[in-house]
């Protein structure tokens, strides 16, 4: 048998976006930062990359697609005029883009808190001291009247307090 299963529609999410949400309210919770990274495996086969900063460093290496975290914003820190690849492994979910690079697929482009633990299990490498903000933030979003409930308004209270901390 198939079964259709949908979530139910949430009072209050968190989304990580370029903000200003046509169908919710929302507020800023936090930036995130992103920076290469691959297995410690793959650095040592490929050999030193000068923090992945030159077009001759990123022509040596696979680069991990994924459109929620495109290549440009790195390139265009670096001042190259390299575009998005074209070619390569893809992946629509961040973990699965950073299993990869652990799995030696290549290089991935990591958003710092959310590939934390991949980098502080060796699992990944960081193969730049030098990171560059995301277009995308962490935001807070709740349904137009949801925080006249005093539920959700406590919520929101408490996660803002606690991120500040």
């Amino acid at each position: 048998p198939v079964h259709n299963v949908t979530a139910d529609e949430a009072d209050i999410e968190v989304r990580f976006g370029p903000g200003h949400f046509a169908d919710r309210e929302s507020v800023l919770l936090m930036h995130d930062e992103v920076t290469p990274a691959c297995s410690p495996e793959y650095l040592a086969e490929t050999g030193p990359l000068d923090g992945l900063a030159t077009d001759e460093a990123m022509a040596r290496v696979r680069l991990i697609r994924t459109p929620l975290e495109p290549w440009r914003t790195w390139f265009k820190a670096r001042g190259t005029t390299r575009g998005e690849p074209l070619a390569g492994s893809q992946f629509d979910d961040l973990g699965l883009a950073y299993d990869a690079a652990v799995a030696g697929f290549g290089v991935t482009l990591m958003r710092l808190r959310l590939g934390s633990a991949w980098l502080e299990g060796g699992r990944l490498v960081r193969l730049s001291n030098e990171s560059v903000r995301s277009p995308h933030s962490y935001f807070l979003c709740w349904k137009p009247g949801a925080l006249e409930r005093w539920e959700c308004a406590a919520f929101v209270d408490w996660l803002r307090q606690e991120l500040q901390a």
